[in-house]
């Protein structure tokens, strides 16, 4: 697989021990905690929203509840006990009163995936060279899946713009990619990059032109063959799901 050799997140200037959120691959993950769902929730919260305050805490992990400081304040003592503190003793998830401005946010240290992704994609869609598509080939091997797909949508609807952002520039990206393969004859990476833009949106219909295209210029007849297959069934799950309605995607 053209997938990069080197660390995907080698360009970020953070200490190897240092929280990282997953919210590309199907949901925000954070590694195992003691603490449960909600300092995992909030960490999301923070790395989609830094500088929140506690209005949008509350929204975002108890909407559509009454919630009271102790309630609040025991979930961020949990969490940050949970992120712990870097090599010269500062926490990953400062005080509130420590941060200048009296707003919740993670260290500069922390990071999350998305962060890394617009990274790599932002100088990658900026260079047409080697360099600018290893960066687009390191941002695309951090997508595991569409974002938060695998989390109860209750919860996280608040976050449904950022998701939807995030979708989008894979696919943009992905997209990017697989044209300046195919334009290099690379046809295997042509069909990684859009494969792996299909992971986060599998109903993009320029992803799905992207693959035909690469199996078109290969010359493979019989991959051609599996991908239309592949699109008719999605199709047809599309057509079931909204009883006939909705577009049809086409090669």
């Amino acid at each position: 697989m053209p997938a990069p050799t080197r660390a995907v997140d080698d360009a970020e200037d953070t200490h190897e021990s240092a929280p990282r959120g997953l919210l590309l691959v199907e949901g925000p993950q954070a590694g195992s905690t003691p603490t449960g769902t909600a300092a995992v929730e909030l960490v999301s919260c923070l790395a989609l929203n830094p500088g929140a305050d506690h209005h949008a805490i509350d929204d975002a992990l108890w909407p559509g509840r009454l919630v009271n400081k102790q309630m609040r304040n025991a979930v961020i003592s949990r969490t940050r006990s949970w992120l712990g503190k870097d090599s010269e003793g500062e926490a990953y998830f400062p005080r509130v009163q420590d941060t200048g401005e009296s707003r919740y946010r993670l260290a500069q240290a922390s990071t999350c995936d998305g962060k890394t992704f617009q990274n790599f994609a932002r100088t990658g869609l900026a260079r047409h060279d080697e360099d600018g598509e290893f960066d687009l080939r390191r941002a695309l091997a951090l997508v595991r899946g569409r974002p938060f797909a695998a989390i109860d949508p209750q919860r996280y609807a608040r976050a449904e713009p950022a998701v939807q952002e995030m979708v989008s520039a894979v696919a943009d990206v992905a997209s990017e990619l697989s044209t300046r393969c195919r334009e290099a004859a690379d046809y295997p990476g042509a069909l990684w990059a859009a494969h792996q833009g299909l992971l986060a949106a599998e109903e993009n219909e320029v992803l799905h032109r992207q693959v035909f295209r690469a199996h078109h210029a290969a010359g493979d007849v019989e991959a051609l063959r599996v991908t239309a297959a592949r699109l008719a069934k999605i199709n047809e799950g599309r057509r079931g799901s909204r009883h006939g309605g909705g577009d049809r995607l086409v090669p």
